[in-house]
């Protein structure tokens, strides 16, 4: 991509199949662009914001483009705006101008998606465990990350992970008799049952797990839901119907646009548009009602898990400044600093901001970032323990992929492309929640660091 006018004819890289490179000078530049969230993390001073305004605005093209290219489009637009002049901040745009931003150029023609879609289907191999569609090839095609990580684990400089323990799952008549027994507050305080969600909940369980310990029930009101679907339609509906069929496009679920998974997935998210009219829809919000009901919650119930899983984990992820998830991606960068220096230094010197790779981990809870079974058992632990998973998955993700991205991705474009694109071998689900398990992080520490960055974001 070209850099643009003002740029020295320079050019960009971004990942692709072949190569993925970037010129000093533009690692420089983006470098000094993210100076001011890594003072969020860190409290150091920041240049002058005149200074450097310039590069900056460069440096945002190049991460937005390679969010793009990673598929995370409306998010790339979030954090890019982020860094503009607060005039065009998002805080006085809606999320509908946003969607139309990351939509420019693009052909969404409903008709032609749907027709690419069918001749996609064509393919069909089979379907997985979890409702996923199986194409012919998948297996021979893994990503170029993927088959740059595993050459260069091939080469000896890292080995296999051992094998992980295998954790005592509780049966479905231990978890049945535990819902009938306690409520959600007795639940999300016994070790026993945290012991039972790191260790995975039976499939046929997490729809009543997941209603039990997100609290959605404290917020249920009879026949609340029914009444927000009559309510009238409102602008933001066209975003969420440009979303709909691309929240989980290989799910037998939500592969037909005139099927229930869609139906069930718009009314949804309709319905919380109304609820909550402060957040209105954001793109990754379609990614959790998706889980939801590919696990097997009913349609309303869906609907409540998702408000209660906003309002008691999330809070502000998804409002148009993304302050909360401003807030805990820095706290999870003061957590990296702290355990992993070194992969701190290199990600920081390298422009590598935790708020261009954890936006979409964060923002989804995984379920972009991960194979369906390890997203699963995170979800199974994040139900019960809440925004400190995150934290505590991510830096497992770090530690994981720690030797690799210090010895094998000297730039911004492969770091942020390779957490972009976390191979699935690399996060099996038992050993990541082994890893997981392996980070200690207090919620006094959690909640120091976040009272320290949400007062300097504050200035």
């Amino acid at each position: 991509y070209a850099a643009g006018a003002g740029s020295d004819d320079e050019y960009v890289a971004v990942p692709d199949r072949r190569t993925s490179t970037m010129t000093p000078t533009s690692r420089t530049q983006f470098r000094l662009s993210m100076a001011s969230h890594y003072s969020l993390a860190s409290g150091a001073s920041h240049a002058p914001e005149a200074q450097h305004q310039g590069r900056r605005a460069h440096s945002r093209q190049v991460a937005t483009r390679l969010l793009m290219r990673a598929g995370f489009s409306s998010i790339a637009i979030r954090v890019a705006g982020l860094g503009r002049a607060p005039a065009a901040t998002t805080l006085g745009r809606s999320h509908g101008a946003l969607a139309d931003d990351c939509d420019a150029g693009v052909d969404l023609d409903p008709n032609g998606l749907q027709a690419l879609r069918a001749e996609r289907r064509k393919q069909v191999k089979r379907v997985d465990e979890y409702g996923f569609l199986q194409f012919e090839g998948d297996d021979e095609r893994p990503s170029e990350y993927a088959r740059q990580f595993e050459a260069w684990r091939g080469r000896g400089r890292a080995g296999q992970p051992g094998a992980a323990p295998k954790l005592a799952a509780g049966s479905e008549a231990k978890w049945e008799t535990l819902l009938r027994s306690f409520d959600s507050a007795t639940l999300r305080g016994s070790r026993r049952v945290k012991q039972l969600v790191q260790a995975g909940v039976p499939q046929r369980m997490r729809a009543h797990v997941y209603y039990a310990l997100s609290g959605a029930a404290q917020l249920e009101r009879a026949d609340e839901y029914a009444r927000l679907l009559a309510l009238a339609p409102v602008p933001i509906f066209d975003v969420i119907e440009r979303d709909v069929a691309r929240c989980y496009p290989d799910h037998a679920m939500f592969v037909d646009a005139e099927g229930a998974g869609q139906r069930q997935l718009r009314r949804v998210l309709r319905a919380y548009a109304h609820y909550n009219a402060g957040v209105g829809y954001c793109q990754g919000m379609g990614r959790l009602v998706g889980l939801l009901l590919i696990v097997g919650l009913a349609e309303e119930q869906a609907f409540w898990v998702l408000a209660a899983t906003i309002e008691n984990y999330i809070p502000q992820y998804y409002v148009a400044d993304l302050a909360g998830l401003r807030v805990h991606t820095a706290v999870f960068e003061a957590l990296l600093q702290e355990r992993s220096p070194r992969l701190h230094a290199h990600l920081a010197e390298e422009g590598c901001d935790a708020l261009m790779y954890a936006t979409p981990w964060f923002m989804t809870v995984f379920t972009l970032s991960l194979p369906w079974p390890a997203a699963l058992r995170v979800w199974d632990w994040f139900m019960y323990r809440g925004t400190k998973v995150l934290f505590r998955v991510a830096l497992a993700i770090t530690d994981l992929a720690a030797a690799y991205l210090l010895e094998a991705c000297p730039s911004i474009t492969e770091l942020l492309g390779f957490l972009l694109h976390i191979p699935h071998s690399l996060v099996d689900a038992d050993v990541l929640m082994a890893a997981a398990a392996k980070v200690k992080i207090s919620e006094r520490h959690v909640d120091r660091l976040t009272a320290k960055v949400s007062a300097r974001m504050s200035k």
